[in-house]
C-alpha cells in the first residue's frame, strides 16, 4: 500500500472529520486511528484512491 506523508496524513484525518465516511466513527476517534487504519480509509472511501489524494494534497506545508 501506498504510504502517505505527515502533512497528507494530517490532511486526510482532516477529511475523515469532515466526511466522515464511517458511519459509526466518532469525530474525536479520528486521532486513535493508526496511520495505517487512516491510509486504508483513504484508499477505500477517497474517489480516486491514494493516488488522487496525493495529487491533490501536497507532500509538505
Amino acid at each position: 500500500m501506498e504510504e502517505l506523508t505527515p502533512n497528507q496524513l494530517l490532511e486526510a484525518r482532516n477529511w475523515i472529520r469532515d466526511c466522515c465516511p464511517w458511519g459509526d466513527l466518532y469525530e474525536e476517534e479520528v486521532d486513535q486511528l493508526t496511520d495505517d487504519e487512516v491510509t486504508a480509509g483513504i484508499a477505500r472511501h477517497y474517489e480516486g484512491g491514494i493516488s488522487e489524494f496525493k495529487n491533490i494534497v501536497p507532500e509538505e506545508q
